[in-house]
């Protein structure tokens, strides 16, 4: 058969290629089999039928022997991951991403990323694990929002604390030039979150944003809490690290 195809001028695909791609196969098979079962949590009594493929009806209708090469099976990968760091589901996360590592880069039509979707829902063990798993800490939205800025949006200071161990930009600037301290400022629900941003040794109080505004400006206009910055040192009467220079 192969001397056959050769002679008729067919292509002769390598054996370790067929393997691979058989790999491949099983490979998102058993993903798609998971994504399943994460997805749609069922009764134990149910459970056990989620093994039988007649059961597994989760959008891909494809038949796993004959896949559209036209498609990208990782873009529905993407959108599952980019739901369940939103939702909270980190068993479906792992799932995803011991099978496609890769995928923690995977960002939505603004480019969010999962660690931003973790972290704006408050979701503190899946933030931990993406950061574990090499998620970017400085990834930028198409507005130039960083993940921290997603938690001062929404006053999740124990979440942005985390980042900002692991090294998040405490000044990082969004598009309008807004940092974290800025966003958490306009909020007076805000109140934990700037105070934490203001504890810090290297927060600059003296940015301005797009408008010309500080923090403290947008505070003393939007929150009942913009006496915090008047005691970030009352001792000394500093509000940033820079006067002490």
């Amino acid at each position: 058969m192969v001397r056959s195809a050769l002679m008729y001028g067919g292509e002769v695909w390598p054996v370790k290629m067929v393997q691979k791609n058989k790999m491949e196969v099983a490979e998102m098979k058993k993903l798609r089999q998971m994504l399943v079962i994460f997805q749609h949590p069922c009764q134990s009594k149910e459970h056990s039928r989620m093994n039988d493929e007649r059961f597994l009806v989760s959008g891909w209708e494809d038949d796993l022997n004959d896949i559209d090469e036209s498609r990208n099976p990782e873009v529905k990968f993407e959108d599952d991951l980019l739901q369940a760091c939103e939702n909270g589901n980190l068993k479906l996360i792992q799932a995803i991403l011991e099978t496609e590592p890769n995928l923690i880069h995977a960002v939505d039509k603004d480019k969010y990323t999962a660690l931003h979707r973790a972290c704006y829902s408050n979701h503190i063990d899946i933030v931990k694990y993406l950061l574990q798993k090499g998620a970017n800490i400085a990834a930028q939205t198409e507005m130039l929002w960083q993940p921290l800025h997603s938690c001062c949006q929404w006053n999740h200071k124990d979440c942005a604390a985390i980042l900002i161990q692991h090294g998040a930009d405490i000044n990082a600037r969004t598009e309008g030039g807004q940092t974290p301290l800025h966003i958490a400022a306009a909020h007076g629900a805000s109140y934990d979150t700037v105070q934490m941003l203001l504890m810090h040794p290297y927060i600059d109080t003296t940015i301005k944003n797009s408008s010309g505004e500080t923090a403290k400006d947008i505070a003393t206009r939007s929150s009942r809490y913009y006496n915090v910055f008047e005691m970030a040192d009352p001792l000394l009467g500093i509000e940033s690290i820079k006067d002490l220079k």
